[in-house]
């Protein structure tokens, strides 16, 4: 090994110590990583905490979630109902409000899809912020469920925690572009 070699691997590491320490920065690992997911104690759900950095279309997003491996897998996209359950402070989208969309009523149109779906005041949820947990990194993303449209031909439904708002989104490019939500799965 050279002497150049024998410094790079044996001293850096001191540098970079010394210089962390001179820095104020803690060089302790007793401090915990940020959390990957995350369990709504409310719903028994598990969350994925991060969504994917980029928007995808219905199938991709279905097959993300399905080979997610993110703290040992098991992932799936959620349901509508399943996504309702992560809106906060928008009382007619929460599970339960006035929005009749669920698993069991996934018509893009009377009497499931109604006027209150669309939401409430434009990022004025808990904290002036989102409608969604506060456990969620992005919250502000709107997110793919696995709940197709009944009445909608190749269209899923979703939920925008910007307003709090459930609507029907292409699965696919269209005509329409290529404006798809994001992608937060759930087991």
């Amino acid at each position: 090994m050279k002497p150049s070699s024998w410094a790079l691997y044996f001293l850096l590491p001191l540098v970079l110590l010394a210089c962390a320490i001179a820095c104020g920065r803690s060089t302790s690992s007793s401090s915990s990583p940020p959390a990957v997911t995350w369990t709504d104690s409310s719903s028994g759900l598990t969350w994925q905490v991060t969504p994917f950095a980029n928007t995808m279309d219905w199938a991709d997003a279905t097959s993300y979630c399905q080979n997610l491996a993110l703290d040992g897998g098991g992932w799936r996209l959620p349901t509508i109902s399943e996504l309702r359950t992560a809106i906060r402070g928008c009382v007619q989208t929460e599970t339960g409000g006035s929005c009749g969309v669920t698993d069991a009523c996934p018509d893009a149109g009377a009497p499931c899809d109604s006027a209150s779906c669309s939401g409430c005041a434009n990022g004025a949820g808990p904290g002036a912020t989102c409608y969604a947990p506060a456990e969620f990194a992005d919250p502000c993303y709107a997110a793919w469920s696995s709940s197709t449209a009944v009445g909608d031909e190749h269209s899923a439904w979703y939920v925008d925690f910007t307003r709090g708002y459930v609507a029907v989104n292409a699965e696919a490019a269209s005509g329409y572009g290529t404006n798809f939500p994001y992608v937060r799965c759930v087991r």
